[in-house]
C-alpha cells in the first residue's frame, strides 16, 4: 500500500526486509518547514525530525499489519552525523513482536553512514471494539 505524501514526514517505499526489519526511505526537500529557523545560514534536519520519522514509520507499518502500535519514548539515542536538505535517508527498525510492549532498535543511515541510532519503546494497543 503506498504511503500518501506527507510534507512533514516524507516517508516512502516501506517494506519488510528478509531479516524481518521494517524499512523506509525519506528525503526532506529544501522547502521543508523543518528548516524554518533551524540554522538559516546552513539548513540542517533537526534531530527531533529524525525521531519523528522513526515513530511515524513504526505506526504506519503497524497499520499495514492491522496493528495499533504507539511509541512512548526513546533511550540510548545517538546522533552521529548532520543531515542536510535533499539527502536520502534510510530508516530501519526491528519489527514489533507479538506482545503488548517492546524496545525496538532503530538505525537511520545516509549514503551508508549511520546518522542516528537507539531504542524506542513501543506498545501495541488492543483492537477497538
Amino acid at each position: 500500500m503506498p504511503i500518501p505524501h506527507d510534507r512533514w514526514l516524507p516517508l516512502k517505499d516501506p517494506r519488510m526486509t528478509p531479516e524481518g526489519r521494517w524499512e523506509s526511505m525519506a528525503r526532506f526537500e529544501p522547502s521543508s518547514e523543518w528548516f524554518s529557523g533551524h540554522f538559516d545560514e546552513c539548513a540542517l534536519v533537526p534531530g527531533v525530525a529524525l525521531l519523528a520519522l522513526t515513530v511515524e514509520m513504526v505506526r504506519r507499518q503497524g497499520r499495514e499489519q492491522g496493528r495499533r502500535i504507539e511509541v512512548s519514548g526513546f533511550s540510548r539515542v545517538r546522533f552521529k552525523q548532520l543531515v542536510f536538505p535533499d539527502e536520502e535517508l534510510q530508516i530501519s527498525t526491528a519489527a514489533m513482536p507479538s506482545g503488548p510492549e517492546a524496545k525496538l532498535d532503530f538505525h537511520i543511515t545516509c549514503r551508508g553512514e549511520t546518522v542516528a541510532q537507539g531504542l524506542l519503546k513501543a506498545s501495541e494497543e488492543a483492537p477497538r471494539r
